[in-house]
């Protein structure tokens, strides 16, 4: 899972929400607190903001960070609350104790920790009064380091130069990120990562200058053993591979950071690591368990007794055995056949048993943990390594407990972690059931949405496995009934499961009955929708948080789009709710994730004017730079202003469309292949440039745009690889990707429009693999950027291509069927209507990008003559 969503589940057991509305219910009296005359609150989400109203903040500067852990929060809040009162400074705080554990959780972002309020001097001098003032009135109090900043004494105080106004530009991949004005005055990315760095140029003040050195000095640990590589970070902190010596066996190394990496609980990493050291002693001996080496004689820092365990500064390690091999999530990833197109019955048959095999080994080690008095508290296959000699080795024992005093774990993977009705050895056998899902069909993160997938996962898999009589009936007696869920806040609203038998036969009836179909899913999403909220009308990936509620990918407009190109019909009030919304809510330019596409939507259905008046609005807000991207960038606005340069007859915004597309292609071509940090794919890479150059060339019939585009597509297709089961994808770091937004389909889409025109391209010669790459049985996610949506558009678009080069007309036909279907391995229902969940599978979504809407686009692309994606086809 993706560990950026863990904190967007917290507060609604059915749709990603914002970790404010789940921090809201227990906020700190400071943040609601009426303020003394003279002074102004402002919220930016998840921070309240207290500002003097005759106190002009400059852009940016150096900015005092507090840290906290959770014990002492509510006091270190009061005593800066009153002290940056009464001497005039601006700051602000994380508005309620349970935003401060989720932004100090195992998973939170590294660059972020242990930020629990903010103070903004002015100046100097303003600097070195907070610093003394705070200072003291700090002293003593504990919290977690901030590693992206200098420390300031021994206290809670840290220092980073950075914005204090908001103010964006984009990075080196064409990103919407915060920004510093550079000495000439350009906005250049404001960098906030785990580590600290200042641009050369910023003037260290001299009441500083001695911690920033010491910072810009400090060396990593002077660990008693030669780290040889990194295997993971976290917010709880890193696990190495290293030796104690030359010639000596590897081992692992575990960090634990202090008041950091916490669990819903609040415990923090140390304490969990010391813990895990004392289960590990229970169970030495065992042979599916890592022992603990010896530690190197004389190590500083060792704890007397606890061998493996010592200190380093301030952070504790323990030191395990290295166990080699790979995570059962590798395993599967290498073996699973059904991401290849038309595995054979031996296959399928040579992968389930060699799954049933490790799941043997699994059953066997967690008997023998049990047999010595342990839970273990948090199976799943990152936690399960496979040897190369077949055995299994379990590992992360944080959260294992002692069966005779049970304590239920407060961190876990999603579809892994049991109801809470279940404990002990229970909670075990419940994630033991899951593994016998997963390893099938790996889709476990829905039973988490919906507990009766379960059952009907279980049927596929007996449909699809030759796996042995009884074998899901675990599966089946302790996943597929449905769990209590905490209702959510607000008045009551409908739930999932109802009509779940006749939603899933209007994906598998043949042939489909596309009206009812697309009714369906227009009333599921018309039911999730919030006209009464003003940051989102429709609910969707998390983000919608980042970029708003407005946009194509993710809000409202995508939605609409979806609805109105597909006939299912657009009701006045949520166009309405767009058009107000257009007015206040969009500062971002760009196509799929700004405002050109919220524009685009709103005169496709018929609110011309306000579509206008929001291009003028973007144009002033527009950056110097975009980027070249279609999906915020310079191609994705071109062809926006393409679309209303032709719509007009405005020859003004036509020559704007046509720089701005040229604009995007001298980008690309600057960089080139040499840039190793481009991005592949239509949304961010050079395929969106092509695709609008190929649009341009419609419009002007000059063909040196099509010669460019076929260069720009090159670049793309550099980036792809063809595969030994003939697909064609982009290469990705370790992975392989087919999709739409990144993948070779969406490549394959810009291909498609440059083939209209050039066939004979030899660029053609790539056509079978991208579309052999569209065609496997299983895929993860149903939306339309990153999953089956998007591979049923691109297939239903290229079919007439495609068919006639195999000589087989309507073949497509088939395999779009079988999508259809297989889409039933993700759909639930909503209010008794079709929906599906988003992206990470752990919540529904209505959004284009990753949810119903998308879905509701490509199926009606493939039965219908619904347009996909905007200048696709």
């Amino acid at each position: 899972m993706d560990n950026q969503y863990e904190a967007y589940t917290f507060a609604d057991p059915l749709f990603y929400e914002s970790p404010r509305a789940w921090g809201a219910r227990e906020e700190f009296a400071a943040a609601t607190r009426p303020l003394p005359t003279g002074w102004e609150r402002g919220d930016l989400e998840i921070w309240s903001v207290a500002h003097p109203v005759d106190v002009v903040l400059p852009d940016q500067g150096w900015k005092i960070h507090v840290s906290s852990c959770a014990a002492d929060a509510e006091e270190v809040l009061e005593a800066l609350h009153a002290w940056c009162l009464k001497e005039h400074v601006t700051f602000k705080f994380l508005r309620g104790l349970p935003i401060l554990q989720v932004q100090n959780s195992k998973y939170a972002p590294r660059g972020a920790s242990g930020k629990f309020c903010t103070v903004y001097p002015r100046d100097e001098d303003e600097l070195e009064r907070c610093l003394d003032g705070l200072g003291t009135l700090l002293a003593g109090r504990r919290g977690p380091y901030i590693l992206s900043d200098a420390r300031w004494q021994e206290g809670p105080l840290y220092l980073r130069y950075g914005g204090f106004a908001e103010r964006h530009c984009r990075n080196a991949a064409g990103e919407r990120v915060l920004a510093l004005a550079g000495p000439d005055g350009r906005l250049i990315p404001d960098v906030r990562g785990p580590g600290f760095s200042i641009p050369d140029w910023v003037p260290v003040p001299r009441c500083i200058a001695h911690a920033v050195e010491a910072r810009r000095a400090a060396r990593g640990p002077d660990l008693p053993y030669t780290v040889e590589r990194v295997l993971h970070f976290s917010n709880a902190g890193g696990v190495y591979l290293a030796r104690p010596a030359p010639g000596e066996p590897q081992v692992v190394l575990k960090e634990a950071r202090p008041y950091a990496g916490l669990d819903q609980r609040g415990v923090d990493a140390v304490t969990r690591l010391r813990h895990e050291h004392g289960i590990l002693t229970l169970l030495a001996g065992i042979p599916g368990v890592p022992r603990i080496p010896a530690t190197p004689a004389a190590t500083p820092g060792a704890v007397p007794g606890r061998q493996g365990l010592f200190t380093v500064w301030e952070h504790e390690f323990l030191a395990q055995e290295y166990v080699e091999g790979e995570s059962l999530s590798q395993w599967l990833t290498g073996r699973y056949p059904l991401i290849h197109p038309a595995p054979t019955p031996g296959a399928v048959a040579a992968y389930t048993r060699e799954a049933l095999t490790l799941l043997k080994g699994v059953e066997d080690t967690l008997a023998a943990i049990h047999a010595r008095g342990i839970v273990f508290g948090d199976l799943h296959p990152r936690n399960l390594i496979v040897r190369p000699d077949g055995g299994i080795c379990f590992i992360d024992f944080e959260l294992a407990s002692p069966q005779e005093s049970f304590v239920r774990p407060a961190l876990g993977a999603a579809g892994f972690t049991a109801p809470a009705g279940l404990s002990g050895t229970a909670i075990d056998h419940y994630a033991l059931a899951a593994i016998r899902l997963w390893l099938f069909l790996p889709l476990v993160q829905l039973t988490a949405l919906d507990p009766a997938k379960a059952g009907e996962l279980a049927d596929v898999i007996e449909h699809r496995f030759p796996v042995p009589e009884g074998y899901t009936a675990p599966i089946r007696t302790m996943m597929a009934h449905a769990t209590e869920r905490p209702a959510p806040a607000g008045p009551p609203r409908p739930g999932i499961g109802r009509n779940r038998a006749a939603a899933r036969s209007l994906l598998t009836a043949t042939p489909a009955d596309w009206p009812q179909l697309r009714d369906s899913l227009a009333a599921g999403i018309t039911a999730m929708a919030t006209p009464d909220r003003t940051d989102r009308l429709f609910p969707g990936d998390v983000a919608q948080f980042r970029h708003g509620g407005l946009g194509l990918a993710h809000g409202a407009a995508g939605v609409l789009y979806a609805l109105h190109t597909t006939g299912a019909g657009v009701r006045e009030e949520h166009v309405h709710w767009l058009v107000r919304a257009s007015r206040t809510g969009v500062t971002a330019p760009g196509l799929y994730f700004g405002g050109h596409g919220v524009a685009y939507v709103l005169d496709l259905l018929g609110e011309h004017e306000a579509a206008l008046d929001l291009l003028v609005s973007l144009e002033a807000a527009r950056e110097d730079t975009t980027g070249p991207s279609l999906a915020t960038g310079a191609a994705g606005i071109g062809l926006t202003l393409l679309h209303f340069a032709r719509a007009t007859g405005d020859h003004r915004m036509l020559a704007q469309a046509q720089a701005l597309i040229l604009e995007a292609a001298d980008t690309l071509d600057k960089r080139g292949r040499d840039d190793a940090r481009r991005p592949a794919g239509l949304l961010a890479g050079a395929s969106g440039a092509a695709l609008a150059l190929i649009r341009l060339h419609e419009h002007t019939t000059d063909d040196t745009l099509l010669e460019r585009a076929a260069a720009l597509l090159d670049l793309d297709l550099d980036r792809c690889l063809t595969v030994a089961d003939g697909t064609t994808q982009v290469v990705d770091g370790r992975r392989v990707l087919p999709y739409i937004e990144t993948g070779s389909a969406g490549i394959g889409l810009a291909l498609h429009a440059l083939l209209a025109h050039r066939p004979e391209s030899a660029a053609s010669s790539y056509e079978e693999g991208i579309r052999r790459a569209a065609e496997p049985e299983f895929i993860i996610q149903p939306g339309l950027f990153n999953g089956r949506a998007g591979l049923i558009g691109y297939l239903a678009l290229t079919a007439a291509r495609a068919d006639v080069r195999a000589d087989s007309p309507g073949g497509t036909a088939a395999l779009l069927d079988r999508h259809r279907a297989l889409l039933t391995l993700h759909h639930v229902t909503y209010a008794g209507h079709l929906a599906f969940p988003g992206d990470q599978l752990l919540r529904l979504s209505a959004d284009l990008a990753t949810g119903s809407a998308g879905v509701l686009l490509a199926l009606g692309t493939a039965l219908y003559t619904t347009p996909f994606l905007p200048w696709t086809g």
